[in-house]
């Protein structure tokens, strides 16, 4: 059970101070963010919505939800904006009644945060260090059935109350990804037992194959969330989006505060949609840059990588390795990294590792042998 604040990465700014060095003398691989920054149009489309500050931002962003239905073939009904897809991570519990919820392990701890704080109970499917975190899509499958046959009904369960199942796909911090085939499956068994679905799609466009967005037109208990942050490098925007029947959208929304997405957020979604030749030379740059850093990777002794399909790494470190002194040491010479020990259900020492441009995985290479020769 989440009892603390949960723990992310991208913290360069506490980091520095707390160190009192400048924010440039760190290279931050511990936010899996696209290192080509906001696509240009980005920029300038924020510029020019400059002049709009002095009104309020439309509330329904429908110009940004129809250029949305349209990249995916779906009723702009079927969507609804958020400030980061957190936003609206932290409000399905509630719209949905959930009374608990079944989380694909170990992954990112705001399901189990926002769980915990709707007063739900979080059950992990916990994928294993011996199967290179292939998803447990098995154990999934048995808890859904569980609760298919009366084996795991809830107590606490009433006509309002509902279970929902998460799954990351591509999943963080592993990297791991599950097929589209898969999903489906999973899918229809979750849709007979009465639950909910809910994938988290965040890092999908590095593997867009593998979405599942193209099921929502005849999935009314799939819901899908999306984010501009990691494929369009724009974490500081804020937005993100959840994609589902309509009267489930319309459900979520309610529960959000007004003008939550602003203007410039807006602007810069449309924006960053329409930047195909970014989209598509982002897409190549990290799976050769991912396949070249893995190589080298896998030549740091003591190291074990495991196979990865979106824009970071995951390596296992040696068992005696203590990771927090390993992250203090990397810190030390200017390189942030993913403490993975901090996610619910991960037993061995390891690190995320974001893939940024090649001078500068070289440099985390280099440094990564320094600190575990000196471990």
């Amino acid at each position: 059970m989440v009892t603390q604040p949960v723990v992310h990465g991208g913290q360069v700014h506490q980091i520095a101070k707390a160190l009192d060095r400048p924010v440039d003398s760190f290279i931050d691989f511990s936010a899996s963010i696209n290192p080509f920054g906001p696509p240009t149009p980005v920029l300038n489309a924020m510029q020019q919505a400059l002049p709009a500050c002095g009104h309020y931002p439309d509330p329904t962003a429908e110009k940004l939800r129809t250029r949305l239905a349209k990249e995916h073939g779906i009723s702009s009904d079927s969507i609804v904006l958020g400030n980061g897809s957190s936003e609206l991570i932290r409000i399905l519990p509630r719209a949905l009644s959930l009374c608990q919820g079944y989380v694909a392990g170990p992954t990112f701890m705001e399901y189990e945060a926002s769980l915990h704080i709707a007063g739900a109970r979080c059950t992990y499917a916990l994928a294993t260090s011996a199967e290179k975190y292939t998803p447990p899509m098995g154990q999934l499958s048995l808890l859904v059935d569980g609760i298919r046959s009366g084996s795991q009904k809830d107590a606490f369960s009433h006509e309002e109350s509902f279970t929902a199942v998460f799954v990351c796909n591509p999943n963080s911090p592993t990297g791991r990804v599950v097929s589209a085939r898969s999903l489906r499956t999973l899918y229809r068994q979750i849709e007979q037992a009465g639950l909910w679905m809910v994938v988290d799609e965040a890092f999908i466009d590095f593997c867009p194959s593998h979405s599942l967005i193209k099921e929502i037109p005849n999935a009314r208990r799939l819901l899908i969330l999306r984010s501009f942050t990691k494929f369009f490098g724009m974490p500081g925007i804020r937005l993100g989006y959840l994609v589902g029947a309509p009267e489930t959208v319309s459900k979520i929304r309610r529960l959000l505060p007004p003008w939550s997405v602003s203007q410039f957020a807006q602007e810069a979604g449309v924006a960053a949609l329409d930047d195909v030749k970014y989209r598509l030379r982002s897409v190549k740059f990290i799976q050769q840059e991912r396949q070249r850093f893995m190589t080298r990777l896998r030549g740091v002794p003591g190291l074990r990588i495991i196979p990865a399909s979106a824009n970071f790494v995951m390596v296992e470190l040696p068992s005696k390795c203590v990771t927090a002194n390993l992250v203090s040491q990397l810190t030390r010479q200017g390189i942030l990294v993913r403490d993975c020990q901090t996610f619910s259900g991960m037993t061995q020492p390891a690190l995320r590792i974001a893939i940024r441009y090649p001078r500068e995985n070289n440099r985390v290479i280099h440094a990564l042998k320094k600190a575990l020769r000196d471990s």
